[in-house]
């Protein structure tokens, strides 16, 4: 199996959880970007992926490229851009009830380009999914337009398609993120969100059932978490059917890459097993799990979830 993924690459620099950011003597450094999140954590669940980007050129992008590697994503089709630069963002970490807050966000090469070299018949080629996000697609209207073309090589190889709506509002407004995806939506055929995220896109009247009458989904996969961040869950929805996950009981430690990690959960067991309910299962597993992991990515193995779900969760393993 192999999946492509489609999006940025950013650095995060963020305080250690519970410092405030005036006071922080120091910061954790990050490389991370949902796609490429996806496509490392599907590598350690033992999908072979490529992610699809650009990156820049000097010290900088050898460092990135090194990593990306280093991780078992393959890049073949990311251009070095000669004056380009990395994303990165500063974050505060908090604690319920306190917020993460970023307080910059600074777009990548990527985001940068007025014209994008990418021939998606070729690099689709041998591929049996393709994921990109509302990240990706809010970059500029240049990148939506690049990922519906993406979309529409997918689908006119009969090659499904994953999105997570993943908004945003340092990259757009509720009203443009409405009105660029809404050419998206039909070319769907998995969709990661929350009931917040659809309400924002439908309105508060949004019937989750009426959305396979009216577009090509698949699969919808809602995440479902309390307000305390004690428990973490998701319920997969198809047209006939759905899922519920166990609801597990976590402890904060990073929340960035917590719905990359269910997102590669959910899709290496559904590629593997093409069953539904096991990949509910292994997604709200390894959401949960990345709440404990620091760090972008979770990178978990498929005898650590496996493990878990068949013998519960044990204090330590010898």
């Amino acid at each position: 199996m192999k999946v492509v993924t489609f999006g940025e690459a950013l650095f995060r620099l963020s305080t250690e959880r519970g410092e405030r950011f005036p006071l922080a003597d120091k910061m954790d450094f990050y490389l991370g970007g949902t796609e490429l999140n996806i496509a490392a954590n599907l590598h350690s669940l033992g999908i072979e992926t490529e992610w699809v980007s650009c990156l820049p050129g000097g010290k900088t992008g050898e460092l990135m490229r090194e990593r990306i590697e280093s991780l078992g994503v393959s890049i073949p089709h990311v251009p070095t851009i000669a004056n380009g630069r990395p994303g990165w963002y500063l974050m505060e970490s908090g604690a319920a009830p306190r917020p993460d807050v970023v307080l910059g966000r600074f777009a990548s090469s990527l985001a940068d380009q007025s014209s994008l070299p990418f021939d998606w018949k070729k690099i689709l080629e041998g591929s049996h999914l393709f994921h990109t996000s509302g990240v990706a697609s809010g970059l500029s209207e240049k990148m939506t337009a690049e990922v519906k073309k993406a979309m529409e090589a997918a689908r006119a190889r009969k090659i499904p398609v994953s999105y997570d709506f993943n908004y945003r509002k340092h990259l757009w407004t509720v009203e443009e993120s409405v009105k660029r995806q809404k050419d998206l939506f039909p070319l769907i055929n998995i969709l990661f969100c929350s009931l917040s995220d659809l309400e924002l896109f439908f309105g508060k009247d949004v019937k989750v059932k009426s959305l396979f009458e009216q577009f090509p989904l698949e699969y919808l996969v809602l995440t479902e978490r309390n307000a305390e961040e004690t428990s973490y869950g998701i319920s997969v929805v198809t047209r006939t059917e759905t899922f519920s996950s166990l609801q597990h009981r976590v402890h904060l430690v990073d929340r960035i890459g917590i719905g990359d990690s269910m997102a590669a959960g959910f899709l290496a067991s559904l590629l593997t097993d093409k069953n539904p309910s096991k990949a509910a299962e292994w997604g709200a597993l390894a959401g949960a799990m990345k709440y404990g992991i620091k760090g972008d990515m979770a990178l978990l193995r498929p005898s650590e979830l496996e493990g878990i779900l068949s013998q519960g969760y044990r204090g330590i393993t010898r």
